[in-house]
């Protein structure tokens, strides 16, 4: 059968990557107090959680709110008897405040200098990233096509459109934690890293040959 086209395909998987500084930082503050009963516990821990509290409300935010509050027992284990005694009580909450990246570092020691003495760091974020991905994802498409066609012209076949495309979920968070610092200890230096925005797409072309 003279002149028959016969159709394939190839896959090529592409991939985009942009670098942005980041525009928003979380600082995660927690305040653990300790008591014989807990209601001493609670109420020390509302005093010590409102002075931190008030301490970041003083320093650039763009938001502070409250996260984690509890109360539990407190237990110490006797090998002997083999049995757990409460031996006071443990309250626990916690103060997130979302800020600048620059100011990070002054919110993170006016929280601790006030009496918070627990932290699980500070996070950053872009507080829009649609645009940066759209573009990634142009990046990603892209690729996929440069290196496809880069087969099809090498094994002599025609490349047609795209039979299917599978956009993969990819990316996350970039977090810096930072130790806790004494009150008057020197300002805590935070530099924040670059974000990485990246897509990546796979995408079944389809060929001709003949």
């Amino acid at each position: 059968m003279l002149g028959k086209r016969f159709e394939g395909s190839i896959e090529s998987t592409g991939s985009g990557e942009i670098m942005t500084p980041p525009d928003e930082a979380v600082v995660m503050l927690d305040v653990l107090t300790e008591a014989d009963t807990a209601a001493e516990a609670v109420a020390a821990n509302a005093k010590l959680t409102q002075a931190v509290i008030d301490a970041v409300m003083e320093e650039p935010n763009q938001g502070v709110t409250t996260t984690g509050l509890g109360v539990f027992p407190v237990y110490q284990y006797d090998r002997q008897t083999n049995v757990s005694t409460i031996i006071g009580f443990r309250a626990s909450n916690g103060v997130r405040v979302v800020t600048r990246p620059s100011a990070a570092g002054q919110v993170y020691d006016a929280g601790i200098q006030a009496g918070a003495n627990v932290s699980s760091g500070i996070s950053y974020r872009i507080k829009n990233e649609a645009p940066l991905r759209e573009e990634a994802l142009r990046l990603a498409v892209k690729q996929a096509f440069a290196e496809a066609q880069v087969v099809a012209d090498t094994a002599g076949v025609e490349l047609l459109g795209a039979r299917t495309i599978v956009i993969d979920p990819i990316g996350g968070p970039i977090v810096l934690r930072a130790e806790r610092m004494a009150a008057d200890a020197a300002p805590t230096p935070v530099i924040p890293e670059d974000l990485r925005v990246r897509a990546s797409v796979r995408i079944t072309f389809r060929t001709r040959v003949g």
